[in-house]
C-alpha cells in the first residue's frame, strides 16, 4: 500500500508541472486589449446601450462604457481588425499583429464608417507590469504641442508626453515636432507622463 501511495502521489506531483508547463501554471498564450472610443466631436462614443466592440472573426465582443471605455480578453494572437459598431456608426480598425500575453492600450477616434488609432501602447498582461516600465511607449499623433528644445511637453492621443536633454531622436529632431504628426514615443511614466527616452517619426 505504502509503495502505490508514493506512486500516487509521484504521477500528482509529476502532472502538476508537466501537464501546467511550470509549478506556477502556464504562460499566457491570449492577449488583452482595452482602451476608450471617442466620436469625431470628442464626445463619448458609446450611446445608452453601449457601443458593441469586437474582434473581426471570432466571437468575442463587449460593449462601452458610458465613458467610452471597453475591454477585450482572451484574444487570439495574430493579425487583429476590431469592429465597432453602434446607431449610425458601423468601422473597422486594423491593429496589426498582437502576440500572445500582450495588453495593448489604445484609444479611437470613430466617424461614421472611419476608425482612426489615436494611440497605442503595448505591454506585457500579467504580474510583472511593473518591471516593464523601462519598455513603455506609445502610439500616435501630437497635439496641444509647447515648450522649447530640449524640453518639449504634447500629447498623444489621451498621453501626456515630456522630452528632456537625453531623448534620442529618430527620423526627426526636437526642433522639428510639430502637431499632428505621428510618432512613436518610448519612456518611462511618472505620475501619469511618459518621459521619453526616444521619439522616432512613423
Amino acid at each position: 500500500m505504502r509503495t502505490v501511495a508514493r506512486f500516487a502521489a509521484t504521477l500528482i506531483v509529476a502532472c502538476g508541472v508537466a501537464c501546467n508547463g511550470s509549478p506556477n501554471g502556464p504562460a499566457s498564450t491570449m492577449a488583452t486589449i482595452d482602451g476608450a472610443v471617442r466620436t469625431a466631436s470628442g464626445g463619448s462614443a458609446s450611446s445608452s446601450l453601449g457601443m458593441k466592440v469586437a474582434v473581426s472573426g471570432t466571437s468575442l465582443a463587449t460593449t462601452t462604457t458610458v465613458a467610452g471605455q471597453f475591454k477585450l480578453k482572451d484574444v487570439p494572437p495574430g493579425n487583429v481588425t476590431l469592429l465597432f459598431d453602434a446607431s449610425g456608426l458601423n468601422a473597422r480598425l486594423p491593429l496589426g499583429t498582437v502576440h500572445a500575453g500582450d495588453k495593448v492600450t489604445i484609444v479611437v477616434t470613430i466617424n461614421g464608417s472611419n476608425a482612426s488609432l489615436d494611440s497605442r501602447h503595448d505591454g506585457r498582461d500579467d504580474e510583472n507590469d511593473d518591471e516593464d516600465d523601462d519598455d513603455d511607449e506609445v502610439e500616435g499623433r501630437i497635439s496641444g504641442l509647447s515648450g522649447s528644445c530640449p524640453s518639449r511637453t504634447f500629447n498623444v492621443g489621451s498621453t501626456a508626453v515630456k522630452t528632456s536633454g537625453s531623448t534620442k531622436y529618430e527620423h526627426v529632431t526636437c526642433d522639428a515636432l510639430a502637431n499632428d504628426m505621428k510618432i512613436e514615443a518610448e519612456g518611462t511614466f511618472a505620475n501619469g507622463v511618459l518621459n521619453a527616452t526616444k521619439i522616432e517619426k512613423d
